[in-house]
């Protein structure tokens, strides 16, 4: 009864915290930008906040030391589905890698990715660190795998309906996407920060993701149809993700636990 009313009150906090940043975002312009990274941390804070009331003598936000292993493959599984997508693409349609990075200097590009970190923690403490290993307390795995990404999922939807995130294909296009793809890429992460027991192999992920995506492959892919095939919208990247995730719930020999 504790964890489903714990759940609860952290869902009404990340919401709530994260509307006021939508309101800003959405009506701020470009003068509102950097808000984007305080709404990342609002799962995280409500998560710190929950974990305050709820559990104040108990470690629940996986903040634990964890096996290489783990970060290792936490790291290069976004390298692995993205390089395999977009590499698809660009060989698909011949004229739409342009072997240029928005970006050109190679320290900016260094500290983007600690930076991405950063952002990313704020999502996992939250999504991964608290929601999904509380939810697979009360919950079967798989089951708390596909409700807790398809809240993650809709977290994101006020700015996608709104234009001002994953643009360049319909809204249901975007929405439909998107969210097989969060689902799909949350049953990952659920397999990362349960079997590691740390949520570090997630906010790993999650930067790794951002980092080459954002950063790297997408800079690199010059076609006004790309959203359509790759990213977070695309139906290459999405298909590869299923891929992966049905490959990791195959090999698992047992059930995870928290």
């Amino acid at each position: 009864m504790k964890d489903k009313k714990a759940i609860g009150v952290f869902l009404l906090i990340a919401f709530a915290m994260s509307g006021i940043c939508y309101f800003i975002i959405i009506n701020g312009g470009d003068a509102a930008a950097g808000m984007t990274s305080i709404l990342m941390w609002c799962p995280g804070v409500a998560a710190l906040i929950t974990q305050r009331v709820f559990y104040r003598h108990q470690k629940t936000l996986g903040f634990n030391r964890c096996k290489n292993s783990y970060l290792l493959a936490a790291f290069l599984i976004p390298v692995i589905y993205l390089g395999i997508s977009y590499g698809i693409f660009w060989w698909i349609e011949k004229d739409s890698f342009s072997g240029q990075l928005s970006t050109t200097s190679i320290p900016m590009l260094l500290i983007l990715l600690p930076s991405s970190l950063i952002t990313a923690l704020g999502e996992e403490i939250g999504w991964r660190g608290f929601l999904l290993p509380k939810m697979s307390e009360i919950l079967n795995i798989n089951i708390a795998v596909v409700i807790s990404g398809a809240i993650w999922a809709a977290w994101h939807f006020p700015l996608m309906l709104t234009g001002l995130y994953q643009a360049g294909t319909p809204v249901w296009y975007q929405l439909t996407l998107f969210t097989i793809e969060v689902i799909s890429i949350t049953g990952i992460l659920a397999f990362l920060r349960l079997k590691s027991r740390s949520v570090w192999p997630a906010a790993i992920f999650h930067a790794s993701h951002n980092y080459f995506d954002q950063v790297i492959f997408s800079p690199l892919t010059n076609s006004e149809r790309s959203a359509y095939f790759v990213g977070e919208t695309g139906i290459i990247t999405v298909v590869v993700v299923v891929v992966i995730v049905t490959v990791i719930m195959v090999k698992r020999k047992r059930p995870v636990r928290v």
